[in-house]
């Protein structure tokens, strides 16, 4: 399985705070059966992270990297990404060549504030694909809008956004809207990855093994293949992912 979306780069963000945490989260995901990870630090100034593309954080993923494939030798491949906050149009145009997209492909990940409105949530769609990405939403279960109206995601998906849900929306972990709206999504064929979004090896730790046996139990073994494999691995080829 691969996981696209986790706080796994210890020390940029509120995830893992230092190296021994990020290996543990990355000793977990690999036993149970994750071999891809994304490590997506928050890219959101509003909220104190400042982590556009650089020498920084490049050499943070480089040290983690060596403590995975030559100290520990954990079977698992990284590879570097970030989740951008949506803070409006002339944000994201002002840092667009800032940005790194998921496995340096034109796939970015981007999250919203969880109150945002519906027509932001489409702005931000379309701006991000100004600016020459293929959007990838991040836990779009979990905003407010598209709990009002979930055929707000029908609309980004005619738009070309891919979505991605969280596996905790499923377990209940962010509350019963989100539950029900990661139910639809799957039923409707709306969720096209579902990843961790790993931050703690205790509150929000970074196992898929369980969900995607659930979804391979309940939505049938194409689905989930297309989820937790198929679908990443063209991210990390860079290929198009259809979704018709």
């Amino acid at each position: 399985m691969v996981d696209i979306h986790t706080h796994i780069l210890p020390g940029v963000d509120d995830g893992a705070a230092d190296i021994e945490m990020a290996l543990r989260l990355i000793r977990h995901a690999a036993a149970g059966g994750t071999r891809e990870i994304f490590l997506t630090p928050h890219c959101a100034p509003s909220y104190g992270f400042y982590n556009y593309d650089g020498e920084e954080l490049a050499g943070q993923f480089d040290r983690l990297c060596r403590a995975v494939y030559q100290k520990e030798q954990i079977p698992v491949r990284l590879h570097p990404g970030m989740e951008v906050l949506y803070e409006g149009r002339e944000e994201l145009l002002r840092h667009q060549d800032e940005y790194y997209p998921l496995c340096g492909s034109r796939y970015l990940l981007m999250e919203y504030y969880f109150d945002v409105e519906g027509e932001q949530f489409l702005e931000g769609i379309d701006t991000l694909q100004e600016c020459g990405y293929v959007p990838v939403i991040a836990h779009p279960e979990r905003y407010e809008c598209v709990w009002k109206y979930p055929e707000l995601l029908k609309e980004g998906r005619k738009k070309g956004a891919l979505f991605q849900m969280n596996k905790g929306s499923l377990s209940g972990r962010h509350g019963g809207d989100a539950g029900k709206t990661a139910e639809w999504m799957l039923d409707e064929d709306l969720a096209d990855f579902i990843a961790s979004d790993a931050h703690h090896p205790v509150h929000r730790d970074s196992g898929l093994k369980y969900v995607a046996e659930y979804v391979r139990r309940y939505y049938g073994k194409e689905k989930m293949y297309r989820i937790f494999i198929k679908n990443p691995e063209c991210i990390i080829r860079d290929k198009l992912i259809r979704t018709e």
